[in-house]
């Protein structure tokens, strides 16, 4: 027991975790923000996924059988998929928080309601700014990750697993998308 008390300690500490950092992720978890946790799970849910699935079911029925199929399903998808989704996710995303601005939902302060809410014009306006802003930076980092990542998708993924496949590689670019929203 006692060479597991003394080694515990330090492993924790090669690993980089002592009770200061623990006491930091611990303080960050409970002031996850829940509400923007809802919206972009909805919108993954709700929004991307049978957007994604309709639009590889158009791929697969439009790119004919030939060699390099999955570069060719590849390419039309970054050509149209990318910019037309990524947009209408700043857009939509610009639209929702805005309309939600006066609910606030953490783990650490609860449920609160408070504050004004624009029209649905200006935050569509701002939505279109939004898009304005940042698309442009974040179809570059799109085209450093997913030309690859669909080119594995096309090749060797079965069709009814690819938005799945793309869902878990999505975590990720969520991730991405959601500091570039919130920046």
């Amino acid at each position: 027991m006692s060479l597991l008390c003394l080694s515990l300690p330090s492993c924790c500490a090669l690993a980089g975790l002592d009770s200061d950092s623990l006491s930091r992720a611990a303080v960050k978890f409970s002031q996850l923000d829940i509400k923007r946790l809802l919206i972009f799970s909805a919108w993954g849910g709700f929004g991307f996924t049978p957007i994604a699935y309709n639009w590889y079911n158009i791929i697969e029925a439009t790119v004919p059988a030939m060699a390099y199929r999955g570069v060719a399903k590849m390419a039309m998808d970054q050509i149209l998929f990318p910019p037309a989704i990524t947009a209408f996710t700043f857009f939509c995303l610009t639209i929702i928080e805005g309309l939600l601005a006066g609910v606030s939902l953490t783990m650490d302060k609860g449920l609160a309601f408070g504050g004004s809410v624009e029209s649905v014009s200006a935050l569509a306006s701002k939505g279109v700014d939004k898009v304005k802003g940042d698309l442009g930076a974040t179809l570059v980092t799109n085209y450093k990750v997913w030309p690859a990542v669909q080119v594995l998708n096309f090749t060797v993924v079965p069709l009814k697993l690819q938005v799945l496949f793309v869902n878990c590689v999505a975590v990720w670019w969520n991730f991405v998308l959601s500091m570039t929203q919130h920046k």
